[in-house]
């Protein structure tokens, strides 16, 4: 048998290819540390000082400035992207906290509408008791 004859440009996409199969590997090897990857980011975790001054600038204000972002930044050791995220994680916890307390607090009407529904029913249980142990009851002879 011979060999396969390759053409110029099939030897080129071979060498293209071969080359790209090796940067994949070299790039995904353990011995690479994350920060060498490309588009790839290790979520953050903030000290509790850090988290703290973070949280009393949120109660300040729920949108902070680039030149605040900045100032922020350098004074917790961060990059100035971290704190924009957090941030951004932090207004959207925000929201979804503001929005379950509405969904959870009842206005004085629903309350009120809801003792009242309570109280019927409890009357209505206690009067059809009443009912039904002041009717005599019909024996299998009556009928």
């Amino acid at each position: 048998m011979s060999k396969p004859v390759l053409c110029s440009l099939e030897v080129v996409y071979v060498q293209i290819y071969m080359s790209t199969v090796e940067s994949n590997i070299q790039m995904w090897s353990s011995n690479i540390s994350p920060k060498t990857r490309r588009g790839i980011l290790r979520r953050a975790v903030f000290s509790e000082e850090q988290r703290k001054e973070l949280e009393r600038t949120f109660r300040r204000q729920k949108y902070i400035s680039k030149t605040d972002r900045n100032k922020l930044a350098a004074d917790l050791s961060l990059k100035e992207s971290q704190v924009k995220i957090w941030f951004q994680n932090r207004r959207m916890k925000w929201r979804n906290c503001k929005e379950k307390e509405v969904h959870n607090i009842r206005s004085p009407m629903d309350e009120l509408m809801a003792q009242g529904l309570a109280q019927e029913e409890t009357s209505q249980t206690h009067s059809n008791a009443k009912t039904e142990s002041a009717s005599p009851q019909r024996s299998t002879r009556d009928t």
